[in-house]
Protein backbone atom coordinates (compact mmCIF):
# COMPACT_ATOMS: atom_id res chain seq x y z
CA UNK A 1 0.00 0.00 0.00
CA UNK A 2 1.12 3.26 -0.93
CA UNK A 3 -0.05 6.35 1.16
CA UNK A 4 0.07 9.80 -0.40
CA UNK A 5 -0.01 13.40 1.30
CA UNK A 6 -3.76 13.65 0.16
CA UNK A 7 -4.29 10.18 1.53
CA UNK A 8 -2.75 11.79 5.07
CA UNK A 9 -4.60 15.12 4.90
CA UNK A 10 -7.87 12.97 4.01
CA UNK A 11 -7.68 10.91 7.01
CA UNK A 12 -6.77 14.02 9.12
CA UNK A 13 -9.75 15.89 7.92
CA UNK A 14 -12.04 13.14 8.80
CA UNK A 15 -10.50 12.83 12.37
CA UNK A 16 -10.76 16.22 12.81
CA UNK A 17 -14.62 16.16 11.55
CA UNK A 18 -15.28 13.61 14.03
CA UNK A 19 -13.45 15.29 17.09
CA UNK A 20 -15.32 18.70 16.32
CA UNK A 21 -18.95 16.82 16.08
CA UNK A 22 -18.00 15.13 19.49
CA UNK A 23 -16.78 18.74 21.13
CA UNK A 24 -20.03 20.65 19.39
CA UNK A 25 -22.79 18.43 20.56
CA UNK A 26 -21.10 16.35 23.68
CA UNK A 27 -20.08 12.83 23.71
CA UNK A 28 -21.26 9.57 25.33
CA UNK A 29 -18.72 6.93 26.28
CA UNK A 30 -18.33 3.41 26.46
CA UNK A 31 -15.97 0.32 26.65
CA UNK A 32 -16.18 -2.15 24.18
CA UNK A 33 -15.00 -5.77 24.85
CA UNK A 34 -11.54 -5.41 23.99
CA UNK A 35 -11.40 -2.64 26.85
CA UNK A 36 -11.52 -0.13 24.32
CA UNK A 37 -13.44 3.39 25.16
CA UNK A 38 -15.29 4.43 21.86
CA UNK A 39 -16.45 8.20 22.32
CA UNK A 40 -19.59 8.64 19.94
CA UNK A 41 -21.33 11.90 19.34
CA UNK A 42 -24.80 12.79 20.95
CA UNK A 43 -27.53 12.73 18.56
CA UNK A 44 -29.26 15.83 17.41
CA UNK A 45 -32.97 16.26 19.02
CA UNK A 46 -35.26 19.12 18.21
CA UNK A 47 -36.55 20.61 20.98
CA UNK A 48 -39.79 22.55 21.47
CA UNK A 49 -39.41 25.04 24.07
CA UNK A 50 -42.27 24.41 26.26
CA UNK A 51 -41.09 27.08 29.28
CA UNK A 52 -40.44 29.63 26.51
CA UNK A 53 -43.64 29.67 24.96
CA UNK A 54 -45.80 29.52 28.43
CA UNK A 55 -44.01 32.32 30.02
CA UNK A 56 -45.08 34.07 26.37
CA UNK A 57 -48.69 33.30 26.76
CA UNK A 58 -48.86 34.00 30.51
CA UNK A 59 -47.16 37.59 29.73
CA UNK A 60 -49.69 38.15 26.62
CA UNK A 61 -52.55 37.40 29.17
CA UNK A 62 -51.31 39.31 32.20
CA UNK A 63 -50.62 42.51 29.61
CA UNK A 64 -54.12 42.32 28.56
CA UNK A 65 -55.49 41.90 32.29
CA UNK A 66 -53.70 45.35 32.63
CA UNK A 67 -54.42 46.94 29.92
CA UNK A 68 -58.18 45.86 31.00
CA UNK A 69 -57.69 46.53 34.56
CA UNK A 70 -56.13 50.04 34.08
CA UNK A 71 -58.49 51.60 31.44
CA UNK A 72 -61.83 49.68 32.95
CA UNK A 73 -64.00 47.28 30.67
CA UNK A 74 -66.07 50.26 29.38
CA UNK A 75 -63.44 51.81 27.88
CA UNK A 76 -61.52 48.62 26.72
CA UNK A 77 -64.74 47.92 24.80
CA UNK A 78 -64.52 51.25 23.24
CA UNK A 79 -60.81 50.73 21.84
CA UNK A 80 -61.68 47.34 20.85
CA UNK A 81 -64.99 48.36 18.32
CA UNK A 82 -62.44 50.84 17.12
CA UNK A 83 -60.01 48.33 16.19
CA UNK A 84 -62.82 46.01 14.68
CA UNK A 85 -63.84 48.52 12.40
CA UNK A 86 -60.48 49.29 10.96
CA UNK A 87 -58.63 47.26 8.28
CA UNK A 88 -57.87 43.56 8.30
CA UNK A 89 -55.14 43.46 10.09
CA UNK A 90 -56.70 45.97 13.04
CA UNK A 91 -59.62 43.39 13.39
CA UNK A 92 -57.63 40.13 13.41
CA UNK A 93 -56.04 42.45 16.67
CA UNK A 94 -59.05 42.97 18.40
CA UNK A 95 -60.03 39.67 18.08
CA UNK A 96 -56.99 38.17 19.57
CA UNK A 97 -57.14 41.45 22.57
CA UNK A 98 -60.52 40.42 23.20
CA UNK A 99 -61.76 39.88 26.72
CA UNK A 100 -61.63 35.82 27.66
CA UNK A 101 -62.52 34.23 30.88
CA UNK A 102 -58.53 34.70 31.98
CA UNK A 103 -58.32 37.77 31.15
CA UNK A 104 -60.93 38.46 33.21
CA UNK A 105 -60.13 36.61 36.06
CA UNK A 106 -56.46 38.34 36.12
CA UNK A 107 -57.79 41.56 35.69
CA UNK A 108 -59.92 40.81 38.71
CA UNK A 109 -57.07 39.97 40.85
CA UNK A 110 -54.88 42.77 39.67
CA UNK A 111 -57.41 44.98 39.53
CA UNK A 112 -57.38 46.59 42.89
CA UNK A 113 -53.71 47.42 42.75
CA UNK A 114 -54.99 49.92 40.55
CA UNK A 115 -57.78 51.59 42.71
Amino acid sequence: MVYTREDFHARVGSVDKAQSRLVRRGYTTRIDKNGLIIAKPKKMRLRFPVKGILVMVLSFFCLKALMLSANGPDTYQDRLATLQNGTVVEAMGARVLGIDPATQFIADKIGPLFR
